[in-house]
């Protein structure tokens, strides 16, 4: 085929479209489409260690048809398969190509129908997995439909060019900034389209491995390009490299997991040697480039207002000064409140007067001290405890937050840019995000502005950014991701020094949890019972 159209109805749930312009299925194979492994292409045993195809007649399209009502038009006939339930071959109005058509997915399943994520959340997904086959096939036409509405449109282009559309539709990367790597190593060979050393991001989200055309998630290899670009980027940093490895079939073994995306390598070794060569070898500095200075022009008598963070004048930004409403003068006070932190009644321990106590209830516990700047440590009846002092705080902060806030507006706003799949997850979801107290506007395409955010993020609006253009999923996933960030920067660290009595008032809500857990889900309170520190020392 050099065509695929893909058309989705409810995010496919409802119905999926295929259809090819490729040589198309005789009539005499159709009755076997499903069935299981009846049109599989392994004719012995030794096949399994030279897999050229994807498997899918052989397997998915059999598993497709057992969860679906499925229609298969090609060369002028067609077969339909209603959950396993094979129809007669009918005449069909397709000539040329072939034509998929499933319908009510999970239908007569419905425990297994409830698991399906939202329509957009779907959508999604299968344009990831269109995008992953464009890439590896830039030969083939692809696009996407979805509700009527063309979403991606990748006409038949060169390696370097498909990489370069496939990212134009996500995010704005120049293509001048895109490069071309190439090496030859006998029983394999590599091919990269990568960013220039002038060109970063802070994720490894578009480190993408291809192994004879299948996409694959091979830590060793992403830290192979990791390491190439290591003397070439700031620390922290990561390139866009799509990284497309055709290898002899006998050296690769992709039996390994049901998705194939697993795979082992029998000389990984020398790939990952390789392809660290190839990179640092082939990607070179950026060169500054000297420009000719003119005169400035004469400073105006009077300078405009500029964002310490972007230098531009404020006058130039889609943002005022101020509240963009009116406030309540009684939200002030409401806000006070709401942030003030609870005290708490301490006194000196008649035994020490360098070890303080708090009375909770009818019971005393007593703050020995700080350990490697890090534990807390707690005397309480015949236990000693060691709390971390971050994750304690962290899980402090985060029940916090989640209580209702009060929002407040920027006073100079946020404008971000954000990939393809962000932008339209952010457009279908602002009214979670306004829920959660945060307030956004599209500026444009890829294009968003921060506007207002609850009163206890105000020191941290640039780490709400940062998880607005990466995170998506379910609203509960999105409220707790947020949580567990805010929480997460807001909270002490590891090395610093607290004084007593800030960390009596840790301890006292510490020990008000039922269960010491922070937002990760780990257990940061350890406990030790005197008796078993007694035995320990030989003592009883």
């Amino acid at each position: 085929a050099t065509s695929i159209t893909v058309s989705l109805t409810g995010g496919g749930i409802e119905e999926m479209r295929v259809l090819d312009d490729g040589t198309g299925i005789a009539k005499d194979d159709l009755p076997l489409l499903g069935e299981s492994h009846a049109t599989s292409k392994i004719r012995n045993l030794d096949d399994l260690y030279r897999i050229t195809s994807m498997g899918f007649r052989g397997e998915a399209l059999y598993s497709i048809a057992a969860v679906s009502s499925i229609t298969i038009a090609s060369n002028g006939h067609e077969v339909t398969i209603d959950n396993g339930r094979r129809g007669e071959i009918l005449s069909s109005t397709t000539t040329s190509g072939t034509l998929v058509i499933v319908k009510n997915l999970f239908g007569e399943l419905p425990a297994r129908r409830q698991f399906l994520k939202r329509a957009s959340t779907e959508s999604a997904q299968v344009r990831s997995v269109l995008q992953e086959k464009a890439l590896a096939y830039p030969h083939v036409a692809f696009r996407l439909i979805v509700d009527s509405t063309l979403r991606l449109d990748l006409p038949p282009t060169s390696a370097k060019d498909r990489v370069a559309d496939v990212l134009a539709t996500g995010q704005r990367v120049p293509n001048e900034e895109l490069v071309e790597l190439s090496s030859e190593h006998g029983r394999f060979s590599l091919y990269a389209v990568a960013s220039s050393a002038a060109l970063w991001r802070s994720d490894r989200s578009h480190i993408r491995i291809f192994v004879n055309k299948r996409p694959v998630d091979e830590y060793a290899l992403v830290q192979a390009v990791t390491y190439g670009y290591s003397t070439l980027l700031p620390g922290g940093s990561f390139p866009y490299c799509y990284l497309f490895i055709e290898i002899d079939p006998t050296l690769v073994d992709f039996n390994i997991h049901p998705t194939k995306r697993e795979v082992r390598l029998r000389n990984k070794a020398e790939i990952h040697h390789r392809v660290v060569q190839l990179i640092s070898s082939q990607v070179k500095r950026p060169v500054p480039r000297l420009q000719e200075k003119e005169d400035p022009p004469s400073p105006p008598l009077f300078s405009q207002p500029t964002d310490p963070r972007t230098g531009s004048t404020v006058t130039d930004r889609p943002f005022t000064y101020g509240p963009k409403e009116p406030i309540d003068p009684a939200w002030f006070a409401k806000a006070k409140e709401a942030l003030k932190e609870p005290t708490f009644e301490t006194k000196r321990s008649d035994a020490d007067v360098g070890i303080w106590t708090l009375q909770q209830s009818d019971e005393t516990f007593t703050y020995l001290g700080q350990a490697f700047d890090l534990f807390l440590i707690a005397q309480k009846g015949d236990d000693l405890f060691l709390v971390d002092q971050h994750a304690a705080h962290e899980r402090i902060l985060y029940d916090q937050v989640r209580a209702k806030q009060p929002v407040q507006n920027l006073m100079i706003s946020i404008v971000f840019e954000v990939e393809r799949s962000i932008d339209e997850y952010l457009m279908s979801n602002l009214d979670s995000y306004l829920n959660l107290g945060i307030k956004l506007k599209r500026v444009e395409d890829l294009s968003w502005e921060l506007l207002a955010v609850p009163a206890l993020y105000r020191t941290i609006e640039h780490e709400v950014v940062e998880f607005l253009q990466t995170m998506r999923g379910e609203p509960r996933e999105i409220e707790k991701g947020l949580y567990s960030v805010v929480a997460c920067h807001g909270a002490i660290k590891a090395g610093d020094r607290i004084d007593a009595s800030a960390a009596i008032e840790l301890l006292k809500r510490v020990f008000a949890l039922e269960e010491p857990i922070c937002p990760h889900g780990r257990t940061f309170v350890i406990r030790l019972n005197r008796n078993d520190l007694m035995s320990s020392v030989g003592r009883t």
